[in-house]
C-alpha cells in the first residue's frame, strides 16, 4: 500500500485526471474514498468539477444487493461509456464480483476489479497505461480480476488521509459475512468475515481527523461482529473516542443480536458518539423472520431497541430496514410488520421490495405476484414517510448541533447529531461551510427535514436523503 507521503515518482497514473461514482453502502463509500486516496497517491487528479469534462480514469464503486441495484449498476457504467468514450472505465466490487462475463464485455468496462482486490486498482491502472504506452493495449479489451471471495480471509490493503468526496469520514473495519441469511447474497459477494486490525483502524483516523474531518462513521458489512485480537467494537468505540480534535462519531447498520450492554455503554459514556443506530429488523413477523434466518424475534428486537434508548436516550434516532413481499408473506404478516414499525418508532425505515438473488435459499422459493410486492410496498412508504415527517418534528425549536456539508445559491445544509437534514441559510455571501459544526433552532419541518429561519419550503427539494442505502 502506498501512502500519499511517498508517492512513486515515476508513475504513469501522474497528472491523470479521475472521478469516482459510488453506488450502494456505506462500505462502499469509504471504498471510493479509500480508492480516490490511492490514485492520488500516485500522481492522478482527483475531478472536482460538474463532470462536463471528460476523465482520463472513471471508476464506479457498484452494487448487487437487489437486482434494480445491478440494473442502476449497468446503466451507470454504460452512460459514463457513451459520455466519456476516450477515458478508462473501471468497475470494481459487489456486481463486478458477481457479473457474468456476458454483462461484463456489455458493460462498456475496461477494467473489472472484485471484491477483496480493490487495493490493486492502481496497479491494474498502471498497468494498462504502460501497455497503451508500448503499443500493446488492444482497444476494448476488458481486464478481469476477480477471485473466490468464499476462500478468501485476507484485508482488502485501502487506506485514507483525509476525506475527498464527503464531508463526514467512512471508515471499513470489517468487511464480509459469516451468517446465511436465506435472501442475502453478501457472503457470496464480499466473502466470509474479517476484521481489520484495531490500531490500523486507529491511525487511519488520526490521520483524517489531524487532516479536518469532524465526523467518523465506522462501517462493516457484520460490524457487530469486529474483533481484532482482544478489541471488540465496544472497544474500538472507546479507543475512537479518545482521538483528538474528532467531534463526533457514529456506526453503520448493526444487526440487534450485536447490541450489547458493553457497546450501548461505551456509546453513551463516548462523549461524541451520535444518538443514532440503524438495526435493520426486515420483518415484524415471527414467521417470516424465520423463514429469513435472521436469527431474532420480534419481542427481541423490541428489546434491544429499548435498551438503545436506555442508554442513548428517549430522543435517540432509530432507523430501520424492512423487507416487503418476501415469499410465503402473507397479508397478516405484513400487517404485523406495518404494526411493529410503528410500535417502535422508527425515525426513517428503508423499504425494500424483496429481491430474489441468485444462489440464496430464499431464491428456490415462489415469489409473490408483482401487483401485491408493489402495493404493500406503497403501504410501507407511506407509514415510513409519516414515521420520518413525526420524528423530524421533535426537534423543531430545539437547539441541534449541525455539521454542514455544502452550500447553493446562499442555502447550506448539513446532518444534525440524530441523523436529520437541516437546512439554514448562509450569511456572508453564501460561501461554502463545509466541515463546519454549527448550533441551529429549526424553526419548521417538513416530512423528514429541518427547516431554519430564511429557508422557503418550496425551493428545497424534499426527497429521500440518505447516503445511498443504509446499509453497512
Amino acid at each position: 500500500m502506498v501512502s500519499s507521503g511517498d508517492m512513486p515518482a515515476d508513475s504513469c497514473l501522474t497528472g491523470k485526471i479521475f472521478s469516482v461514482t459510488t453506488l450502494g453502502c456505506r462500505v462502499n463509500h469509504y471504498e471510493a474514498e479509500a480508492i480516490a486516496s490511492m490514485l492520488e497517491a500516485r500522481g492522478a487528479v482527483f475531478a472536482r468539477g460538474d463532470g462536463r469534462e471528460s476523465p482520463d480514469i472513471a471508476v464506479i464503486v457498484t452494487c448487487s444487493v437487489t437486482s434494480a441495484a445491478d440494473a442502476k449498476t449497468r446503466k451507470i457504467i454504460r452512460r459514463a461509456r457513451r459520455l466519456h468514450p476516450d477515458s478508462v472505465i473501471v468497475a470494481c466490487g459487489c456486481w463486478a464480483q458477481s457479473a457474468s462475463s456476458g454483462d461484463v464485455s456489455s458493460s462498456g468496462a475496461d477494467i473489472v476489479i472484485g471484491s477483496r482486490l480493490k487495493g490493486c486498482i492502481a496497479e491494474e491502472l498502471e498497468k494498462w497505461y504502460a501497455r497503451a504506452a508500448e503499443g500493446k493495449q488492444i482497444t476494448r479489451a476488458v481486464v478481469e480480476r476477480r477471485t473466490d471471495v468464499t476462500k478468501y480471509r485476507d484485508w482488502d490493503p485501502m487506506s485514507l488521509d483525509r476525506t475527498r468526496i464527503l464531508t463526514r469520514a467512512f471508515i471499513k473495519v470489517q468487511d464480509g459475512c459469516d451468517r446465511r441469511c436465506s435472501y442475502c447474497a453478501v457472503p457470496f459477494l464480499r466473502g466470509g468475515a474479517v476484521s481489520r486490525d484495531a490500531r490500523e483502524v486507529l491511525d487511519e483516523i488520526n490521520r483524517v481527523a489531524a487532516n479536518g474531518a469532524k465526523e467518523v462513521i465506522l462501517t462493516g458489512v457484520q460490524l457487530g461482529g469486529y474483533q481484532s485480537g482482544e478489541v471488540s467494537l465496544a472497544g474500538l468505540v472507546r479507543e475512537v473516542s479518545r482521538v483528538e480534535g474528532l467531534r463526533r462519531l457514529r456506526l453503520g447498520s448493526l444487526e440487534p443480536f450485536a447490541v450489547t450492554g458493553d457497546l450501548l455503554r461505551a456509546a453513551g459514556d463516548s462523549g461524541i458518539f451520535c444518538p443514532h443506530l440503524h438495526l435493520p429488523i426486515q420483518s415484524g413477523d415471527d414467521e417470516m423472520l424465520r423463514a429469513m434466518r435472521r436469527g431474532y424475534s420480534v419481542s427481541d428486537f423490541e428489546r434491544v431497541v429499548g435498551l438503545a434508548r436506555t442508554y442513548l436516550g428517549d430522543f435517540a434516532h432509530i432507523s430501520t430496514d424492512l423487507i416487503v413481499g418476501f415469499p410465503g408473506e402473507t397479508e397478516e404478516m405484513f400487517e404485523n410488520s406495518l404494526r411493529a414499525v410503528e410500535r417502535l418508532r422508527f425515525g426513517r425505515v428503508h423499504v425494500f421490495p424483496y429481491s430474489p438473488r441468485a444462489g440464496t435459499a430464499s431464491s428456490k422459493l415462489r415469489s409473490l405476484q408483482a401487483r401485491t410486492v408493489k402495493r404493500r410496498t406503497a403501504c410501507a412508504l407511506e407509514l415510513s414517510e409519516r414515521l420520518a415527517a413525526e420524528y423530524a418534528s421533535r426537534f423543531v425549536a430545539r437547539h441541534c448541533a449541525v455539521l454542514a456539508e455544502n452550500a447553493d445559491d446562499g442555502v447550506a445544509s448539513g446532518w444534525s447529531e440524530h441523523y436529520l437534514r437541516v437546512y439554514f441559510r448562509v450569511t456572508g455571501g453564501g460561501k461554502c461551510v463545509g466541515g463546519n459544526e454549527i448550533t441551529l433552532t429549526p424553526k419548521i419541518s417538513v416530512g423528514s427535514i429541518l427547516l431554519c429561519e430564511g429557508v422557503e419550503p418550496e425551493k428545497i427539494a424534499i426527497a429521500s436523503h440518505g447516503d445511498g442505502g443504509a446499509s453497512g
